[in-house]
Parts: structure tokens; C-alpha cells; sequence
């Protein structure tokens, strides 16, 4: 018998998952306040372990938000108008971006584009502007600035701009 197959999760569920352990680090937060300031100080030792507990499902709550973020990324890439290339850049600047954590930023002189996520290594949701195609005959949907940058180090492509953007 074939495996069920499961729906991807979708970015509400993640952000539902995170909800949750929102709560309940809230829940354990109060806990371990009131071990804390137990009266006569007996259940100081045992508020540590909760306190981290908290800690650690705020940071699993971080980490499930930004998955969820990060899925809606993919899930927006998908659309057939935006570009096919599996990696952002800077839309002006073309391939100039560096990352660090759940920052991007452009590293062209003078350029202020800074992301608050990965753009780095998302897939890019730029409008898909010109049709590339190597010398091995594989096209891609691109955006102006992977356009630019596949005409600029691809040997033997060509570089279609589309009549009308996006279509």
C-alpha cells in the first residue's frame, strides 16, 4: 500500500505551532516566578530549570517563526511571474549581497538594501523580466538583476527581455 501522501505545512501552522509555545512559555515564566519568590527562598534552586525551559521555548518559538517566514518565502517563489532562481540579490546591484543569521544586506558601495532575513539564501521573488537561455539550451524565467548577471558570466547565453513583465 503507498504512503499517504501529506500536504506540505503550511506557514499558518507554523505560526500557530509558535502560538503555542508562546503560551506556554509564558506559563512556565510564571512558574518559575513563583518558585523564585517562594517565602522562605526553599524553591530558589528549582526556578532554574524552568527559567530555562522558558528560555528554550522562546528560542524554539523564534525558530518556528522564522520557518514560517521562510516557507511563505518559497511558497510566494513559486509563482510562475517571479523569478526561477533559487537564491535572492539585491534588485539594483544584482549578485552583491552577504548574510548573517536572519539579515541580508548589499554590499555595493553606497547601497542602503538591507533585508531582515535571509534574502541570501531564499529564493528570489523578484519579478521575472527576461527569458535566459544557455548554450546548452535550458531557459530560465529571470529577474533584471539575474538576467544581468547570467549574461555577465554565462558563455553562450542569450538574454530574451519579456514583452510584458511578470506575464
Amino acid at each position: 500500500m503507498p504512503e499517504p501522501i501529506t500536504p506540505e505545512p503550511l506557514p499558518a501552522e507554523l505560526r500557530a505551532l509558535a502560538a503555542d509555545a508562546e503560551a506556554l512559555a509564558a506559563r512556565t515564566a510564571e512558574v518559575a516566578a513563583r518558585l523564585e519568590t517562594a517565602p522562605d527562598g526553599s524553591l530558589q534552586r528549582l526556578a532554574r530549570p524552568i527559567a530555562k525551559a522558558t528560555h528554550d521555548l522562546s528560542d524554539y518559538t523564534d525558530e518556528v517563526v522564522r520557518t514560517a517566514e521562510n516557507l511563505a518565502r518559497v511558497r510566494v517563489s513559486r509563482d510562475p511571474g517571479l523569478c526561477d532562481v533559487p537564491w535572492g540579490v539585491c534588485p539594483a546591484h544584482g549578485v552583491t549581497l552577504r548574510a548573517s543569521g536572519d539579515r541580508a544586506w548589499c554590499t555595493h558601495p553606497g547601497c542602503a538594501g538591507e533585508w531582515d532575513y535571509d534574502r541570501l539564501r531564499t529564493p528570489c521573488t523578484e519579478p521575472a523580466t527576461a527569458v535566459v537561455t544557455d548554450e546548452d539550451g535550458v531557459t530560465g524565467r529571470l529577474c533584471a538583476a539575474h538576467a544581468r548577471d547570467a549574461g555577465d558570466r554565462l558563455a553562450g547565453c542569450t538574454v530574451s527581455d519579456l514583452e510584458h513583465p511578470g506575464a
